[in-house]
C-alpha cells in the first residue's frame, strides 16, 4: 500500500480558511463604518431639526415683520449648520359664506375677514463627507405678524 501524505491540503486548508477570515473581517469592519455614518447622520439630522424649530420660534416672536429673507450661521456648537428664512404673504382666497345669515352676521363675517397669511420657510444646510444635506420647515403665520405697507396711491 501507498502512503498518502496530507501536507499540501493542510495548506490549502489554512489558506481557505484564511482567505474567509479575511472577508469576514472586511465584511464586518463594512458594516461598522456603515454604523458609524448612520449614527452620525441621524444626530446631524436630530441637531438640524431641533435649530430649525429654534430660529422658526424666533422669527415668529417678532413682531410685524416685513417680506423678506435672511440667513446666518448657527452659534457654537452648532457652527456647522447655515440657516435661510424667509417669510412671504400668502393670499387667502375669501369663501363663501352660509346663504341662511342674518345682514349682522354677514357683517361681522366680512369685517373678520383678512385675506392674507403670511408663511415662514426656514431651511438649515449643512455638510457631512463632503455630501451637502438639508432640512426644511415651513409654518403659516398669523396676518399680524407679517407687516405690510399701506398703499399710498
Amino acid at each position: 500500500m501507498k502512503k498518502c501524505s496530507r501536507f499540501g491540503y493542510i495548506f490549502v486548508e489554512t489558506v481557505v480558511a484564511m482567505g474567509l477570515l479575511s472577508l469576514s473581517a472586511f465584511v464586518i469592519q463594512n458594516a461598522l463604518r456603515q454604523a458609524m455614518i448612520t449614527r452620525a447622520q441621524a444626530q446631524d439630522i436630530t441637531s438640524a431639526r431641533f435649530l430649525l424649530e429654534k430660529i422658526s420660534g424666533e422669527r415668529i416672536l417678532l413682531f410685524q415683520q416685513p417680506e423678506g429673507n435672511g440667513s446666518g450661521q448657527c452659534d457654537p456648537p452648532f457652527e456647522k449648520f447655515r440657516y435661510e428664512w424667509s417669510l412671504e404673504r400668502v393670499d387667502i382666497p375669501k369663501p363663501e359664506l352660509p346663504p341662511g345669515l342674518s345682514p349682522e352676521e354677514r357683517d361681522v363675517l366680512e369685517d373678520a375677514y383678512i385675506d392674507f397669511m403670511g408663511k415662514l420657510t426656514v431651511r438649515i444646510l449643512w455638510q457631512r463627507g463632503g455630501a451637502d444635506f438639508e432640512a426644511v420647515g415651513e409654518s403659516l403665520v398669523g396676518s399680524s405678524i407679517l407687516w405690510t405697507p399701506e398703499d399710498t396711491q
